[in-house]
């Protein structure tokens, strides 16, 4: 019996010892989730308070667009009654609301769901969302650079995965899981808790974006860049010394390849079947890139069967913007200006009488 109750004593303490050593080992886990779901890096574990970028703020602290422009919507739409909405990834951004709202009635409530990397996929699902929570959508601008036909899902990144709300192949538990994974990237882990020393490498890497020099208006989710376009145009040879390699980018000899095909295809008829079947007034714009060939005339001709010649403008070939080096801050986003002319150009087509029949 004594022989007996001393192996039991044995095992119970090597039970305990193994406790234990599983307690000790998780005990940095355990700080880790718990700096995580307090500091919040990305702001996707708090409640939306209304504010992506605070004051004083250098770098957003919530990289995924995406998310704060869901977030930002149902914050704000009780008391706003937004209406018309402009979709794309980033190179919408500068295509403003002050500037759509010259075409459109003065009761339009605009609300810039811009959103980085964009796919097809995701102004598709967008669209369902506000139409699936009984959203009066009046009036649709969506900026579809060529890239976008062709750009692949990116549902695994951090600063790219979709909110969990709007696309059907993310649930709750899949996007935590990619920002707590995030997390575990040892500069945005230092950046959480001492930003100094990690910020200016962050940028460059694309794990942070800068705030606007401008900030950043909430209530349309707009980014304000009319500071960086007054440098460019007040003094362009300043600004583009700080950028060489696109001073001296060549032109791309061959055209782009035909890209609105197979899926992208079927995407586009799906957002234009929704558009049509609300009775949504809306306008596509195919923007330029510094130096890069354009759509293709068949792709083209893709997109005015499906969208309707009206509602499409191209300017993707446009010889003039496609070589002007002022145009961009990065060969890619093009100026609040530009951007602008690009707005008043479309609606002018628009209202041009067709050159051949159909719509």
């Amino acid at each position: 019996m004594e022989i007996k109750e001393n192996k039991n004593t044995k095992e119970s303490r090597e039970l305990g010892r193994f406790i234990l050593r599983v307690a000790l080992a998780l005990v940095p886990l355990a700080v880790f989730l718990a700096l995580y779901l307090t500091l919040d890096p990305f702001g996707v574990v708090h409640p939306y308070s209304g504010v992506s970028v605070h004051a004083g703020d250098s770098l957003e602290h919530i990289p995924n667009k995406r998310y704060v422009a869901v977030e930002g919507l149902d914050h704000y739409i009780g008391e706003r009654h937004y209406d018309s909405f402009i979709f794309g990834s980033s190179l919408s951004t500068n295509f403003t609301a002050a500037a759509w709202s010259r075409h459109l009635p003065a009761d339009a409530s605009i609300y810039h769901f811009t959103a980085g990397a964009e796919p097809l996929e995701g102004i598709r699902d967008e669209l369902r969302y506000l139409f699936d929570r009984g959203v009066q959508v009046r009036h649709v601008l969506m900026v579809m650079e060529e890239e976008m036909y062709r750009r692949p899902k990116r549902y695994s990144e951090m600063p790219y995965v979709p909110h969990y709300k709007v696309s059907p192949e993310v649930s709750w538990l899949d996007f935590h899981r990619v920002h707590f994974n995030a997390y575990r990237d040892p500069e945005l882990f230092l950046y959480s808790l001492f930003p100094s020393l990690v910020a200016d490498r962050l940028v460059p890497d694309g794990k942070m974006q800068p705030v606007p020099v401008s900030g950043h208006d909430e209530l349309i989710n707009e980014d304000r860049n009319d500071a960086k376009d007054s440098l460019i145009l007040s003094d362009p040879d300043a600004y583009f010394s700080e950028v060489p390699w696109l001073v001296e980018m060549r032109a791309l000899p061959n055209p782009m390849p035909s890209v609105v095909t197979g899926e992208s295809e079927h995407l586009l008829r799906e957002i234009a079947d929704m558009l049509r079947e609300h009775q949504v007034d809306y306008q596509v714009i195919v923007p330029p890139r510094f130096r890069t060939q354009g759509l293709q005339a068949v792709d083209r001709a893709m997109l005015y069967e499906i969208l309707g010649r009206r509602h499409v403008h191209d300017f993707s070939n446009d010889s003039v913007l496609v070589h002007d080096l002022h145009s961009y801050y990065d060969g890619m986003h093009i100026l609040i200006h530009r951007c602008t002319e690009l707005i008043d150009r479309s609606y002018r087509e628009s209202e041009l009488p067709l050159q051949y029949p159909g719509d």
